[in-house]
């Protein structure tokens, strides 16, 4: 079977809340399938109530699971640059790992939320480095096996531009200063 692969990034904006985007390729790459939310702003009462856990809240339990709910594709493994999107696996049962690289597409109003969904697993599926949830071990293994199907030459840092740069043309209020 071959591999498809999910990036899915989230940004928040300060003024206008959290933006999300899902884009699904192919092995090599090319996009199957993309998704994206308009701007979610948890409510003053959800800020306080969850505290330090809106971002893994707001990340993973509503945008990643809304995301990959409407999807047709379903991915071998979902990647994100965004921690807290790791949330998703306490609502929706699929593999998801956290890239760690230094990410484009920040600028000050448009930055990856920092909240964690708790505490992380360190992964090294060369030439990668990847993190999970410190309760899912058993992730290595089809991780491994679907990361071992790409060329050497994919870059698994790009689709996320690819990402960012959709939300942005989709939103162009998350440009504004």
């Amino acid at each position: 079977m071959t591999a498809s692969l999910g990036f899915l990034s989230v940004r928040r904006h300060p003024e206008h809340g959290y933006f999300g985007g899902y884009l699904i390729t192919n092995h090599v790459a090319r996009p199957l399938e993309f998704h994206c939310t308009m701007p979610v702003r948890p409510s003053r009462a959800q800020m306080l109530l969850y505290g330090p856990t809106i971002d893994a809240f707001v990340c993973g339990e509503q945008i990643a699971k809304a995301l990959v709910g409407k999807a047709k594709v379903k991915p071998t493994v979902v990647l994100t640059d965004c921690s807290a999107v790791l949330a998703l696996s306490s609502v929706c049962a699929v593999h998801s790992a956290h890239l760690q690289f230094e990410p484009g597409g920040e600028t000050s109003n448009f930055h990856i939320p920092q909240g964690s969904p708790g505490e992380l697993q360190s992964l090294h599926i060369e030439p990668w480095h990847l993190s999970i949830l410190a309760a899912q071990p058993e992730l290595e293994t089809p991780l491994t096996a679907c990361l071992s199907q790409l060329g050497s030459n994919f870059d698994l840092t790009e689709p996320f531009q690819r990402v960012v740069d959709a939300l942005l043309e989709a939103h162009p209020i998350a440009k504004a200063a």
